[in-house]
């Protein structure tokens, strides 16, 4: 970590310090709010700052490794003889990871007019040669759609906390359980026989449903504009879509057509009516009660956290709309001391009641019966990413 980032983050837990002594104060109102507020701006402006050097610093280390384990490339003729060796899918990937491959699909799109390297790569497909029938996924460069998936990973809440697998196929994929929670071993007197108790198996299918971006519109003044970046304008755009319409699904999807929820999978568990879904999960759900502090959490018997399995608890997490979030950081517990805890350390995320926490604008904010705030490892959701995008 820089000296730079150490005075940033010793400067943000100083501001969180002010916001946690303005909370002590008799009346939260007026003047004390209004500070409480500008000072809630600064720190978040000072934790985008920290987490973009830190970022900085990390990618120009990766740069560094890089340079510094390059190596020089073969000879023509070994390439020659390495090209001649690759099949005509792996020459296509190499051709659609290179930079004049790029180069050619930027044209494409601002005129419509395809070169020898799209259609080479058409060619390499098995398709028809020219670039405006057939199956246009190929046309895409590598380098667009790992663009896409990045954009996309980061938006939203769910992606980045829950377990993802990739499947090159959408065909439905059992996914084995076992619950032997129940099962204890014994004690066995001398020459007595061993019993025998078997875990409950079970299986989960994992289905596939297809979720577009639908149409990119770009105006001809933007495609004509040679400095303008259509690669970055358009996968910025499709990721933001297909973050919006996923990361809905993944919360309060209803399993038809869609992602199963991760809520309307923990409200069906917790009713009795699923026996392996979403467990180490739960869901504030206080009906009538339109506000959620300490007690919900943590103090009375029936809170969160208490809801969870130990075993489940050292990787939890909360998850909240921002919202809800932004409550927590106001509120201390029944023995004054803050819920909201300030990193100073690098890679130590800030915390709720010890917890880490992750925002998701999908979730119910706080109210009357709201599933407005999740606790579990969220490790054990599952999404399933079917093949690569496609354009």
């Amino acid at each position: 970590m820089s000296q730079k980032s150490i005075e940033l983050r010793q400067k943000r837990a100083a501001l969180a310090q002010e916001m946690f002594d303005l909370t002590e104060k008799t009346t939260f109102a007026g003047e004390a709010e209004a500070r409480w507020k500008t000072l809630d701006a600064e720190q978040k402006s000072l934790e985008t700052q920290i987490n973009a050097i830190e970022a900085s610093e990390k990618l120009a280390g990766e740069m560094r490794e890089s340079k510094n384990g390059h190596r020089e490339t073969a000879q023509p003729t070994t390439e020659i003889r390495t090209n001649a060796a690759k099949t005509p899918q792996e020459r296509m990937q190499e051709k659609r990871a290179s930079a004049e491959y790029n180069k050619s699909f930027d044209n494409f799109v601002r005129s419509g007019r395809p070169d020898q390297n799209l259609e080479e790569v058409r060619t390499y497909a098995g398709l028809e040669s020219a670039v405006g029938g057939g199956d246009g996924e190929f046309v895409v460069p590598v380098g667009f759609q790992k663009e896409l998936e990045i954009k996309l990973k980061q938006y939203g809440g769910m992606r980045n906390v829950c377990r993802i697998i990739s499947t090159s196929s959408g065909n439905p994929l059992q996914w084995p359980t076992m619950d032997d929670t129940s099962n204890t071993g014994e004690w066995l007197a001398e020459a007595a026989g061993v019993g025998q108790v078997n875990p409950a198996f079970g299986r989960i299918s994992f289905t596939a449903n297809v979720a577009s971006s639908k149409q990119v519109l770009v105006s001809v003044q933007l495609l004509q504009d040679s400095a303008f970046d259509v690669q970055s304008l358009l996968s910025t755009a499709m990721a933001i879509r297909l973050g919006r319409r996923t990361n809905n699904g993944y919360t309060k999807g209803t399993g038809s057509g869609q992602p199963k929820g991760i809520v309307p999978a923990i409200v069906a568990y917790n009713s009795g009516s699923q026996i392996v879904t979403a467990v180490g999960a739960n869901a504030t759900n206080n009906p009538g009660s339109t506000t959620i502090n300490s007690v919900d959490l943590i103090t009375d018997l029936d809170a969160l956290i208490t809801k969870v399995d130990p075993a489940y608890r050292p990787d939890a997490k909360f998850m909240a709309h921002q919202s809800t979030l932004d409550t927590f950081r106001k509120q201390k517990d029944g023995f004054g001391r803050p819920l909201w805890n300030v990193s100073v350390s690098e890679d130590e995320p800030d915390t709720i009641y010890g917890y880490g926490y992750q925002w998701n604008q999908d979730l119910d904010t706080i109210g009357a019966s709201a599933n407005s705030v999740l606790f579990g490892n969220f490790e054990h959701y599952v999404i399933r990413d079917v093949g690569p995008a496609t354009f």
